[in-house]
Parts: C-alpha cells; structure tokens; sequence
C-alpha cells in the first residue's frame, strides 16, 4: 500500500464526516447534436468515450471512407485507422485491423497469430490498452465466420488468443477494465455469446444459465459495462415475440427487458449499457421501422425516435435509428436520417449531468455512497476522475462532489 492510501485511510478511520442526504438527478431530458462531416454522403457513429470523444466513419461521395474522432468543443479530427470501432477513455483507438493513439500518434497494425490469416478485426479497447477482436483462421472465404478465433493484443504483451480455450469461441467484442470480456460461439449466425476473464480465462457461456422459458435460439451478448453487467437478446419462441433484451448482472441474474406494446413488434434490441445501468438499443415497429430507445430504472423503457418530449434540438423529421453506445456521462451517440434521408451521426446530451457523488446509483446521495466509495477506493477500483490511475486524487475530488450534493 502506497503512503497516499496509509494516509487517507487514516483519515477516513479516524475523522468523523458530517454526512448528507440529497436527491440526486433525476434521468435528464437530453440536448440533440448533430454530427455531420461536410461533403460527407454518410457519417456514423460507432462509440463515445467517458470524456464525449466519438469516433466513427465517414463515407465520401467518391466512395472513399475516413476513420474520424469527435467531440462537441474540437469538432473532427481524421485518424489513420480503417472503420473505427471503439476508443478508451485515454484516446486509443482501434478499428478493422488498426490501432492507433492519438495522444502520442503512435500507429500499430498489429499481427497475425500461428495459423491465422487477414488480420485482427478489432471491436473494443480498454482503458489499460487491451484490445479484443477477432481473426480468421483460414485463408478462405469463411462467410459463416467458422474459422475465426479470439484475439487479443496490446502494446506491452503483443499479439495472443485467450489463455485457455473457449470451445467454439470465435471472437470478443467487448472489454471492461477489469478485464472481462463478451463474445461469441460457433460463426456469425449461430452467435451464443459468453463472458471470459482475459487474463485467467474462467469464462461462462451465457446459454448454461439463461432462463430456460425465456426465448430459443442463440443468446447474443452486445455489451458489459465496469460492474460486469451485460446486455442483448434472445430470439422469441414464436410469434408475436420476435426477440427479447435482457440485463445480465452478475449475482442477481437476468431482467428481462419490457415490451412497449400497440405499434411495435415484440422486438428488443439492446446495443450498449453504462455503469448506472442505463441501456440503449433498437425498437421494430408494426412497419418494420427501427427505432432507438432508452430504459432506465427509473423511467422504464422509451423509444427516442422522433421523441421532441425527451429530446431538445432535435431537427424536424429527423429520425433516430441506431444508438451504438451509452457512457458513462449518460451520452448516446449512433445514427440517424434527416427529413431529406440523409445518413448522419448524432450525440444525445444530458440537459443536466448525472450526480457523480451518487456512487451507487440509486438516485439518492447518502451515506452509502461515501461507504462504498471507500470501499472501492482501498480495492484500487475507484478511479472517480477517470486519469487511468487510483489515487488520492479521486479520493479528494469524490469528498469535495459528495459535499458539494447534488
């Protein structure tokens, strides 16, 4: 233990703190930003960081794509990496093959494996720089994606698959800073997802503990957040269920998430879920329209597609139709079309941001906050100002947003 935690133990052992009780924020309406490169035929979104840094593609009328990052205060900057995927929260990027940082521009392309052919196709990067993906393990047409394996990489320990084998494991999509990664089984189709620790490679299919009257078919994972949570869906056993969205929380189980009812298909996509347990994903209409919606706790589950009560700013006829990622700030960033369908990106912006100080995410800043802050903090899990460390920084700034309320 270094002498930043002796000391602030000692200060949270022997200091008697005034503690509060405040409500916190409700869920915020939110603020719509558009997200369009000039002269663009098409600009999505893939990802947004803690920090609202996007990234995503361009596509050029010329039929040329860029890689790009965006914020709301640099606006774009073109990064050298090919469909980006994903970016940390320290500014590295990957994409189909590339991984690039852009606070020090350096650019690696990592390499195959043994038997491997292609390239890694990439589709996340943690803060500590792990990268997970996935690479072909034939050098053939592999349509069905039968032949890939996982792949992992980052720039101290290079390239590798994961420590122990996954029967039929194909890919990883997802990492959390733990560590914990989300993939699937057995090629594109046939994608029963699981979670695996890249670093001891216990892992846990997720169809060995799904509900058995829930739904048949694969159980696709889309996304774990920092608490090992996971969201996705199953197919539905028959008509009129199309699909069900689940929340996976280690210890608790499965939710299943709610229908809307009149005007939609039973059909509940989640894409993507924060440390507060806020989850975004797509509708299906009676029309066979794909909508985006948000559920919380608190609110239940909304659809955004043309929301003008939940979402400010807004252009007329503008239509949401996919939300590729939620942060930790409560940001949704996908795409979309305008009134004269023109495909773009879009950021959602809380009107007003979440309370910090309400560690738990109950909606109320009390005691057990400051309890299980300091909980967090001596397990080296507490990174409140997100700089990629634990240290008594966090520790300071918590205390000062815990008495400042919310």
């Amino acid at each position: 233990m270094d002498l930043d935690h002796i000391l602030l133990r000692r200060v949270v052992t022997t200091s008697a703190f005034g503690l509060i009780v405040a409500a916190a924020s409700a869920q915020p309406e939110y603020d719509f930003i558009l997200v369009d490169y000039p002269t663009a035929g098409e600009t999505v979104l893939s990802s947004i960081n803690d920090q609202g840094v996007a990234c995503g593609r361009i596509g050029l009328n010329t039929g040329a794509e860029l890689g790009f990052l965006w914020s709301q205060t640099t606006g774009f900057t073109i990064v050298p990496v090919y469909k980006p995927q994903s970016l940390n929260n320290l500014g590295v990027v990957v994409g189909l093959g590339d991984v690039y940082d852009v606070e020090t521009g350096q650019f690696w392309e990592p390499p195959n494996l043994p038997a491997t052919y292609y390239g890694p196709s990439f589709g996340d990067v943690n803060d500590a720089g792990i990268a997970v993906g996935t690479i072909s393990g034939c050098s053939c047409s592999d349509s069905g994606g039968v032949t890939y394996v996982p792949y992992i990489w980052d720039a101290f320990n290079g390239a590798r698959t994961l420590p122990a084998p996954v029967p039929s494991a194909r890919g990883l999509n997802e990492i959390n800073n733990a560590g914990v990664a989300i993939g699937w089984l057995s090629g594109w189709v046939s994608n029963d997802g699981f979670f695996v620790d890249v670093n001891t490679g216990a892992y846990t299919v997720l169809s060995t503990i799904f509900p058995t009257n829930v739904g048949i078919g694969p159980i696709r994972a889309a996304d774990i957040n920092e608490l090992g949570q996971i969201v996705g869906s199953r197919a539905g056993a028959a008509f009129p269920v199309y699909r069900y969205g689940y929340i996976y929380s280690p210890g608790t189980g499965f939710q299943i998430l709610p229908f809307l009812g009149g005007g939609y298909q039973q059909a509940v996509t989640p894409t993507s879920i924060n440390n507060a347990g806020t989850v975004v994903g797509t509708l299906s209409t009676t029309m066979a329209s794909q909508h985006v919606f948000v559920y919380s706790a608190t609110h239940g589950l909304r659809d955004l597609w043309d929301n003008h009560a939940v979402i400010t700013g807004m252009p007329d006829g503008y239509r949401l139709h996919y939300a590729a990622k939620i942060n930790n700030q409560g940001w949704i960033a996908g795409w979309g079309m305008t009134a004269g369908s023109r495909v773009t990106g879009f950021v959602l912006k809380p009107q007003v941001v979440a309370c910090a100080a309400d560690y738990n995410h109950s909606d109320v800043l009390d005691s057990q906050d400051f309890f299980d802050f300091v909980t967090a903090f001596f397990a080296g899990d507490a990174d409140f100002n997100a700089d990629g460390s634990v240290n008594s920084q966090d520790f300071f700034e918590f205390v000062s947003a815990f008495f400042v309320g919310c």
